[in-house]
């Protein structure tokens, strides 16, 4: 214990300028924590929304080069799952990076198979629309305005929806939890659509009451 005072008298701090130091350390780290915090959280959105759009692109390339049709994970072992549209596009050479289908709390792919296929569920924060069933895709005559892919954790019922938009109550299960969903659109816009008020709803942005129903859609998950 002397041996402790004696360390602090040659430093020329006594005990109590110390703790009056570090107490003054960790109110002004506390301070700078709230804009620090801030600032990652939307980098982590910017960062989804980036992906979204990507992913928007990639799912249009393949349709271009698939008779218009979007994927659905055909020919995986994932068919009608979100992994086995990510396999589609891995596998296909549209994509080397299968990091930018987790973001938010999501782990990334960190996996060693050359094909991606160890890939799972856990590795993806995005559900996607399909056509009529789980296993059919949309075509490039779907509305510019309808959701191809978005943060997963939510049920969509498309068919209840049409001529009043969406609104979502939050199930706390996605990459954002209670704070919104990263959402892209056919036509190419992405946005995340923050919940309001906080950890109650998202509103009807997320699928417009404009949006002209063309035909039979259905929701793709993990």
């Amino acid at each position: 214990m002397l041996s402790f005072h004696r360390d602090f008298s040659r430093s020329g701090l006594s005990r109590t300028e110390l703790l009056v130091l570090i107490a003054i350390l960790l109110l002004l780290a506390l301070v700078a924590w709230g804009p620090i915090n801030a600032h990652l959280e939307e980098a982590k959105i910017n960062r989804a929304v980036e992906s979204a759009r990507t992913i928007n692109t990639l799912l249009s390339q393949y349709a271009t080069d698939n008779n218009g049709v979007y994927p659905v994970g055909e020919g995986t072992p994932a068919e009608g799952k979100s992994e086995g549209i990510a396999l589609n596009l891995l596998e296909n050479n549209y994509t080397p990076d299968a990091t930018i289908f987790a973001v938010g709390s999501t782990p990334p792919y960190r996996g060693k198979a050359s094909d991606f296929s160890d890939i799972t569920e856990e590795n993806i924060s995005w559900d996607f629309t399909a056509g009529a069933t789980a296993t059919m895709g949309i075509t490039s005559a779907a509305p510019d305005l309808l959701p191809t892919v978005y943060t997963t954790g939510e049920t969509v019922d498309y068919s209840s929806i049409q001529g009043r938009g969406l609104i979502i109550l939050p199930s706390g299960k996605g990459p954002f939890g209670y704070e919104g969903i990263v959402v892209a659109y056919k036509g190419g816009v992405a946005m995340y659509i923050p919940a309001k008020p906080h950890a109650e709803k998202v509103p009807s942005a997320f699928i417009m009451s404009n949006l002209d129903f063309r035909g039979a859609y259905t929701q793709i998950k993990p």
